[in-house]
């Protein structure tokens, strides 16, 4: 019985990085406000599309569908996921849902902008 509560201990995390964007989005129950962080991409899982950016995940949409996850490059209005980069600077705007950070926009900034890591 031990055995099988350490087992189910260590996968409850697993659980909840297992969420699609779409089914996070779909547990909103009511409007939250946006929320803002400035920091560096450390990481980014394109498989699952979740970015790391200064010790958090940040869940991004998939290309198509309802609500979109905005990305622009530095100095343009356009971008995409796979055009973000590990050691990028970049502004996040996201809803923080208790369990998981879900990226709305996301902004590179200038490479000479200072943020924390």
């Amino acid at each position: 019985m031990r055995e099988l509560l350490v087992v189910l201990i260590l996968m409850m995390p697993v659980g909840l990085l297992a969420e699609t964007f779409d089914e996070l989005m779909d547990s909103i129950e009511a409007p939250l406000p946006s929320r803002f962080e400035n920091g560096v991409i450390v990481e980014m899982d394109f498989a699952n599309r979740v970015i790391q950016v200064s010790g958090y995940d940040y869940h991004v949409s998939p290309a198509f569908g309802e609500n979109i996850t905005e990305i622009s490059l530095y100095g343009t209005s356009v971008g995409a996921f796979e055009l973000l980069s590990v050691g990028m600077k970049v502004e996040v705007e996201y809803l923080d849902l208790g369990q998981a950070r879900v990226a709305m926009v996301i902004k590179q900034l200038a490479a000479n902008t200072e943020v924390e890591y």
